[in-house]
């Protein structure tokens, strides 16, 4: 059983990383073969980590033609960015009147570490850290269903991050989200709670826009 568990890990991260690293770009196929080949092992626990990458968003499953590394559209994209607008305002609002000094504190170290993500240039670092920025309004509310809510749209929104944003090749000075975030940040430390509301719309469909324009890419 251990040994099992491990292998549908080391397939699922296997072929993660290769749609991180672009090495698979959206709509490629991803054969079992090849991870099985290149990984030494049975099929088995392979489609059990197709399946858990196909739940978040990653890879499609195709009837009688295989895996695929996602593709989402346009529609897809705007969907879900325009509901994490209302959602993370909605949370921004619940709270930016009776932040602590500690909270924005948090939010601030977040901001220093989305700086050393892309430093190091580890995206991983910096999905994770992109989430604690976005979710943290929510989750001092106390409103476990909003934050439940938010989670969810950020885990779409990371698999959009992973099949589409530039991160290993836009340099630092170039990145939109750094500035974007410390101006969400400035906002939650004046208390303005239209300011944050304001601030939060203009980082999300910036991104969006920057994500739409990228489809194009890969087709």
């Amino acid at each position: 059983m251990i040994n099992k568990k491990r292998n549908e890990e080391l397939a699922y991260e296997k072929v993660k990383r290769a749609i991180m690293l672009k090495r698979l770009s959206p709509g490629q196929r991803v054969t079992e073969d090849w991870v099985s080949q290149e990984l030494q092992m049975s099929r088995t626990p392979i489609r059990t980590a197709f399946k858990r990458m196909e739940n978040e968003g990653l890879i499609e499953l195709v009837p009688h033609k295989g895996a695929f590394v996602c593709n989402p559209s346009d529609k897809e994209l705007e969907d879900v960015f325009q509901l994490r607008v209302v959602l993370e305002s909605y949370a921004a609002g619940l709270v930016v009147a009776n932040m602590s000094e500690q909270d924005i504190d948090f939010m601030e170290k977040f901001l220093e570490q989305e700086v050393e993500a892309y430093q190091a240039k580890d995206f991983e670092a910096f999905m994770r850290v992109n989430g604690l920025i976005h979710t943290y309004p929510a989750k001092i509310s106390g409103n476990k269903f909003l934050l439940q809510q938010i989670e969810t749209l950020n885990q779409w929104s990371d698999c959009y991050l992973i099949l589409k944003d530039e991160f290993y090749t836009t340099p630092l000075k170039e990145v939109k989200s750094i500035p974007e975030h410390q101006n969400v940040v400035a906002e939650f430390r004046k208390r303005d709670e239209e300011g944050v509301r304001k601030a939060i719309k203009a980082h999300l469909l910036s991104t969006l826009s920057d994500l739409s324009e990228r489809t194009s890419i890969f087709n």
